[in-house]
């Protein structure tokens, strides 16, 4: 039988990335596990300031401490709202390229199952860029469930 203690729902908060939680809250609620909330952002490859013209700069440092701050408060509210329905739920706020910190984070905590959605790039964008569900799938330590998410 399987048996998962440690879920993994990831999330950019998008409508589609909303769609593969109530997956999440029903295997958690099915194994009685333990449900892990993330949100990966990217900051600016330079944290220094960027001239927009010569009247506009922009404090990448102070832009990136404000995104980071809301996207926590969003994971707090998500996590807060699904405590009612789950035993255990725990966020946390990663920063750097989505697929890699879903990985690590899923071996540095012991994750049964990562769920996400997929976001249905297409044509040359796929190509290019590929997905992060897809890069997941390839390098997760564990089981992953990828929801087709909505456009």
């Amino acid at each position: 039988m399987v048996a998962y203690k440690n879920i993994l729902y990831c999330t950019d908060f998008s409508e589609g990335a909303r769609s593969a939680l109530p997956f999440a809250i029903d295997m958690t609620k099915k194994y009685g596990a333990d449900l892990h909330l993330i949100h990966v952002y990217q900051e600016p490859e330079t944290l220094s300031e960027f001239e927009i013209s010569s009247n506009i700069k922009m404090d990448w440092i102070r832009v990136a401490q404000t995104l980071g701050t809301e996207m926590e408060e969003k994971l707090k509210k998500v996590c807060l709202k699904v405590s009612q329905e789950v035993n255990s739920c725990r966020y946390r706020l990663l920063r750097g390229k989505p697929h890699l910190e879903i990985v690590r984070y899923a071996k540095e905590n012991s994750i049964d199952l990562i769920i996400l959605a997929s976001h249905g790039l297409s044509g040359l964008e796929h190509v290019l860029f590929g997905s992060t569900a897809e890069r997941v799938l390839r390098e997760s330590p564990c089981p992953v469930l990828v929801v087709k998410g909505k456009k």
